[in-house]
């Protein structure tokens, strides 16, 4: 079976280059009015406006990526990270995957899914248990799949992988 790569959504990156761009022209037009204001309002738009910077150059980065931010091979998951090394972990390794979302007010944010391994390298997570050996993560928004079609995709290919396994 082939290789499956999966990338950043531009869609997605594209509104989010916009709305921070359009921020930093607002924070930049409205700047000359910032000395009649309170210190600790001035400190916070600063500090929105290099929010807002970071976030526009972080989509940018994803905008002009060529390359895949996951693959999923025969024998297991490269997750490609945005500004750091990628991380390879073998369906070997793996134990089963698991999903969570951050929410704000009710509303999801944020959507992971956890690569729970069998045999953990330091299973030291006292706040949250649950999660102990779950050592690498894919952030499943930033990619062009549903999270739901990426858990089914992994879960495939994990039993197909252990059943393979059972066979030999």
């Amino acid at each position: 079976m082939k290789e499956i790569h999966f990338y950043s959504n531009k869609i997605k990156s594209l509104i989010i280059l916009i709305i921070s761009v359009g921020f930093c022209l607002l924070f930049i037009q409205s700047y000359d009015k910032l000395e009649n204001q309170i210190l600790y309002k001035v400190i916070i738009l600063h500090f929105g406006f290099l929010l807002f910077l970071f976030s526009s150059i972080y989509s940018i980065l994803l905008l002009l990526r060529r390359k895949p931010l996951l693959s999923i091979t025969n024998s297991g998951i490269i997750i490609h990270n945005l500004l750091r090394k990628p991380v390879s972990v073998k369906f070997e390794e793996i134990s089963k995957f698991s999903v969570s979302d951050t929410r704000y007010r009710g509303l999801k944010t944020t959507e992971y899914i956890h690569i729970v391994l069998k045999y953990p390298e330091n299973a030291s997570h006292k706040k949250f248990p649950i999660y102990s050996n779950a050592q690498n993560v894919i952030q499943s928004d930033i990619l062009n799949i549903k999270t739901s079609k990426l858990l089914e995709i992994l879960n495939k290919k994990l039993s197909s992988f252990h059943s393979q396994e059972n066979f030999d």
